[in-house]
């Protein structure tokens, strides 16, 4: 059993590189290790590809995940042209983090997000603005997270365009996540960082401001929330805030998160595109998968997407797809709060929504992509998910 706790000391029962050994101290089977975090994560990423049993506390994982953390190029683009416009060198700004801004550009990589935050942080300190983050969502157009974006555009509405953004924000970035809660008449879009992080406030003003950016490309300038929470104190002037938001701000709350009309996100959008937005699905679960292999859960979706219509998918076929055991795969995903049935369920339900969406598929064709051997045997499954059939759903998808 290999253990691992946040202040570089772990064990485990196997044989220790000779360059470790001046740091080892032997416990009977166990072997005590002592060296800086950095050493650890490089053992850890070794150790991943086994069969030896990574324990980690709460803590720990989010110590990784902040460090480790990346975020989309697209936002490093959007900081530069903000600070272009208000009479700054971006790329001088970009290179006191050790970041060369032009790679970043030219090759289309991912940004480490800890010395992001420390732009976001000077930034704010050379503008003296502390509406940047505000200023920058204004910069946004979709297409500068590529598919995500497009996809977003042609979603049904503005819901479906959310639980888009749920599935796939690791493209924009690594270090947050996006949760949705809904009741009856309210929905709540929570933005949540790792336990312990220190978020520039003026990036999780453009976190929240970049979604309302998002909706109004789609919904029109008039759209606005309900309510918008920040976990940070209020600016001295929050006049930016007032006017870009357009409804109650409540600041020093216990969470980032927006308050929606469940009603107003339910209205059909007028770029509505099943088909396209399906398309650009897949080119972000590709982007995903090139750049975010490390991510176990996001390895197993793309790999269940792809094995579907084959009809051969199964825990022990998908963990020869990411090079695991089924056992380690297992581990793995529930590390992570997840199981390899909860994930399969899920995406066959996401997509034959999707695809029963798409007026020019049938049912028939609709059974073959999700690995359903007979039409009745998907029809069964999609009551079961969404408590009517195919063919009722697709109907009520036309009145």
């Amino acid at each position: 059993m290999f253990r691992y706790q946040y202040d570089g000391v772990f064990s485990c029962p196997i044989s220790i590189p000779s360059s470790l050994q001046n740091s080892i101290e032997y416990r009977g089977e166990q072997a005590i290790i002592n060296c800086s975090l950095t050493i650890c994560f490089i053992v850890l990423e070794i150790l991943s590809q086994s069969e030896i049993d990574i324990v980690k506390d709460s803590e720990t994982r989010n110590s990784e995940r902040r460090l480790t953390a990346v975020s989309h190029y697209g936002i490093a683009r959007l900081m530069a042209q903000t600070l272009e416009s208000c009479a700054l060198n971006s790329k001088a700004l970009f290179a006191e983090q050790g970041l060369d801004l032009d790679e970043i550009t030219l090759k289309d990589e991912r940004v480490p997000a800890m010395p992001m935050q420390a732009i976001w942080r000077r930034a704010v300190e050379l503008t003296g603005d502390e509406g940047f983050g505000l200023a920058c969502a204004k910069n946004l157009h979709p297409a500068a997270f590529q598919g995500l974006g497009f996809a977003w555009i042609a979603s049904a509405t503005l819901k479906d365009a959310f639980h888009r953004l749920v599935r796939y924000y690791r493209l924009i970035s690594s270090e947050g996540e996006v949760v949705l809660q809904e009741s009856d008449d309210d929905i709540w879009l929570w933005y949540k960082i790792p336990q312990g992080g220190q978020g520039a406030p003026a990036s999780l003003d453009a976190a929240l401001a970049v979604f309302i950016q998002l909706c109004r490309f789609t919904k029109g300038d008039d759209f606005n929330p309900k309510q918008v929470e920040f976990q940070h104190a209020a600016p001295t002037d929050k006049s930016k805030f007032d006017a870009f938001f357009k409804c109650p701000i409540v600041f020093s709350a216990d969470e980032n998160r927006l308050l929606f009309s469940r009603q107003e996100l339910e209205v059909s959008l007028p770029m509505a595109s099943p088909s396209l937005a399906r398309a650009n699905d897949q080119v972000v679960i590709d982007y995903i998968k090139k750049h975010d292999k490390g991510n176990i859960v996001n390895a197993v979706r793309g790999c269940i997407i792809e094995l579907l219509p084959s009809g051969e998918v199964s825990q022990e076929s998908v963990a020869r797809q990411v090079n695991r055991s089924s056992r380690s795969l297992q581990r793995k995903l529930a590390e992570h709060g997840t199981s390899y049935k909860q994930l399969y369920e899920e995406i066959r339900k996401e997509l034959a929504m999707q695809y029963l969406k798409e007026t020019n598929r049938t049912i028939s064709e609709v059974t073959y992509l999700l690995g359903f051997s007979e039409p009745s045997n998907f029809a069964r499954s999609f009551k079961r998910w969404c408590g009517t059939t195919p063919n009722e759903y697709q109907s009520n998808l036309k009145n």
